[in-house]
């Protein structure tokens, strides 16, 4: 009776053991999957990106484009679950087999030697080796997100205190204002327009639209994505991660959007403008739909509001190709012109998005089979709706600002965009009133008092946020030391950031006013 017991006993520890392995094994193998695929399929996206999605949760990855949930679910669920079953399997057969197997070996002389080394090597070396997988997979997990530059963000100086100007208290009041229409395209950036890499000017189209554009539009922490990058451009301020931070109930998930942050939308809102964003994602990804619901946009349209008309074999993973979308878009500014009411239509590109890209039937329909051309045909078809503007009369009362959303990430020609050393953001400003710069080096913050300035409002100071507008005569600019400072500190742990998402009542603007 006590042996029987004794036996269950033992493999019900045996299991318990063999479970745990397992658990190890896959945790390991989950992190060196996941770090493998994120870097595979994006490029190279810091840990505070990753961070900041995962605070939306499981809707954040449902409401992406579907085959990289597919590829997610084979390369970070079911690849770590089979390595990890085999490997527990394999050790198992082996641990038997030195157990039990191998009783006959011990009576060769010449081959105790070899099994004793064998058993030894396994106890020693293999007891260990779920752990000595884990901590392999840890480091490599740490090297791809530049994890200890993480780790020195939460005890650096607090450069956003130091330097964050909040709208409310800035005076902006109304000179001439115009309509704005503002659009950022998916992952545009100059670099596209070097012939050496492509052969020809890609962007070409775009560039022979009568506007202005800044030569050194760069990238800058906290911009580096789609919404951060609206962000960043729209509230002068970065987009990171709160909840290791923040003890309320936005740590489990974000219920408001930078409540108490005054952004382009609000500020428009107060002057009586009609706000409209279009995208043809998802708004639930990455939070982008309730940003623009919390800054006084009036109509939000995504995916689900804007495929009723469409069929399902008219949409890619993302949602509506770009030639749809833009039909769309000009629809919708047709009407808003009409209305006599100021307005600011905002919308998304979505085509060039990586890592892959997406055929739309307007560029099928003109022999587009890679990539680049892919850019090219996103770029004509931006540039025929500021033809169609300009064509119409509208520039008479409305501005266009044509941005890129952020920097290429991982797609069919990054390692051509990787061989250029210095990487600017795409960005044009249509106008029939000129504009004068004053520098030519600008940042994401930099767009928001720019973009205000550019349409008719006067920011006094010409500072709103972290950002300096770069058309302003007689204002402070940016110190010489600003870019670096930034990237070395901006990220850090600050008390007034994690102040801009609390659940309060949003900080009151200053009335805007009208000069007559």
């Amino acid at each position: 009776m006590l042996s029987c017991i004794q036996k269950l006993h033992n493999r019900h520890r045996h299991a318990v053991r063999g479970f745990i392995r397992f658990l190890t094994y896959l945790g390991a193998f989950f992190l060196i999957s996941i770090a493998y695929w994120i870097a595979d399929n994006f490029g190279e996206p810091s840990l505070e990106q990753i961070l900041y999605h995962a605070q939306f949760g499981v809707q954040g990855l449902v409401d992406t484009d579907a085959a990289i949930i597919k590829s997610f679910l084979s390369w970070c669920i079911a690849l770590p679950l089979l390595i990890s079953m085999l490997l527990v399997l394999v050790e198992y057969s082996i641990a038997l087999f030195l157990t039990h197997g191998s009783t006959h070996w011990l009576t060769r002389p010449a081959r105790h030697a070899n099994i004793h080394f064998v058993k030894v090597f396994y106890w020693f070396i293999g007891h260990r080796a779920p752990l000595y997988t884990l901590v392999i997979a840890g480091v490599y997990f740490g090297m791809q997100f530049s994890l200890t530059i993480f780790i020195q963000h939460q005890f650096g100086k607090d450069y956003f205190a130091a330097h964050y100007i909040a709208p409310s208290e800035v005076e902006v009041s109304q000179v001439k204002p115009k309509n704005l229409v503002l659009i950022y395209v998916e992952s545009l950036e100059d670099s596209y327009k070097n012939p050496v890499l492509f052969g020809k000017n890609l962007l070409s189209s775009l560039d022979h639209l009568k506007g202005v554009s800044f030569a050194n539009y760069k990238t800058a922490p906290g911009s580096w994505w789609t919404i951060a990058g609206i962000i960043s451009t729209q509230c002068a301020l970065p987009l990171k991660s709160v909840s290791l931070y923040d003890g309320n109930d936005q740590g489990k998930k974000i219920k408001s959007f930078l409540p108490n942050a005054v952004c382009l939308g609000d500020i428009l809102h107060d002057a009586g403008y009609y706000n409209v964003y279009i995208g043809g994602d998802a708004l639930a990804f990455a939070g982008k739909g309730m940003f623009f619901q919390d800054h006084h946009y009036d109509e939000i349209f995504g995916r689900e509001e804007l495929k009723g008309n469409l069929k399902s074999t008219d949409m890619n993973y993302w949602g509506l190709y770009d030639d749809d979308l833009l039909k769309i878009v000009k629809a919708k500014l047709i009407k808003l012109h009409a209305r006599q009411q100021p307005f600011n239509l905002t919308f998304t590109t979505i085509d060039t998005h990586g890592p892959d890209g997406h055929f739309s039937k307007y560029c099928k329909a003109r022999g587009i089979k890679d990539f680049e051309g892919i850019v090219e045909c996103s770029a004509n078809q931006v540039s025929e709706l500021v033809e169609f503007i300009t064509k119409s009369g509208y520039l008479k009362d409305t501005s266009v600002v044509i941005l890129g959303d952020h920097l290429a990430m991982e797609n069919p020609v990054y390692e051509k965009l990787k061989t250029i050393k210095e990487r600017h953001i795409y960005n044009r400003f249509i106008s029939n009133n000129p504009i004068s710069k004053n520098r030519e080096d600008i940042l994401p913050f930099d767009m928001f008092p720019t973009i205000l300035e550019f349409i008719g409002f006067k920011v006094h100071g010409g500072k709103l946020g972290l950002g300096y507008s770069a058309i302003s005569k007689d204002v402070a600019l940016p110190p010489a030391t600003e870019y670096e400072e930034m990237n070395e500190d901006l990220l850090n742990k600050s008390d007034m950031y994690l102040d801009l998402w609390k659940r309060k009542h949003r900080a009151e603007l200053h009335t805007v006013k009208q000069n007559k």
